[in-house]
């Protein structure tokens, strides 16, 4: 970048004309159009910070972030072979929220062995597999290994927890 130094007398403007006077222009601060690309070339594609480990204590810990910045909702669990991984937050029946507490737009944490969907009871293993659909046998060639949940790639880089859309 350009290194201009400051005038010894006057403005700025008198002295870099091309600068100008007339007000700048904050289009893109307000244009929705702007902001989806922005949220689709900047935040789907950088690693963005959502905890650190020590939120992860035990197999089974888990706690959810709200992303509104990329509509989604994230789970992260450890697992049983203490791998931290992050999920979608949607059971992959009926799209409903998976992980939530009294509010489902509000971040919760906790602890558990499984995942089960309340709206009809489907449960996923720690590691996003699909293990248990209520009324199994009124689903007609239901394989339950494509029903997993929606990994998103996620690492630890000296206890900081990232993920990444892209």
């Amino acid at each position: 970048m350009a290194h201009f130094q400051k005038p010894a007398a006057g403005s700025w403007t008198e002295h870099y004309p091309d600068l100008g006077t007339a007000p700048v222009d904050y289009t893109d601060s307000i244009d929705p159009e702007f902001y989806e690309a922005e949220r689709n070339g900047i935040f789907r594609k950088t690693w963005l910070y959502m905890g650190r480990v020590e939120k992860l204590p035990r197999v089974g810990s888990y706690f959810t972030r709200e992303l509104p910045v990329v509509n989604t909702s994230l789970i992260f669990v450890k697992g049983k072979d203490k791998v931290i991984r992050s999920f979608h937050n949607v059971c992959r029946h009926r799209g409903n929220k998976l992980v939530w507490d009294d509010f489902p737009n509000e971040e919760t944490a906790g602890l558990c062995r499984q995942f089960a969907c309340k709206y009809h009871a489907w449960r996923y293993q720690l590691d996003g597999e699909l293990t248990y659909v209520q009324q199994e046998s009124e689903f007609f060639d239901l394989d339950k290994s494509q029903y997993g949940l929606k990994e998103v790639r996620c690492e630890v880089w000296e206890g900081f927890i990232f993920v990444n859309f892209d």
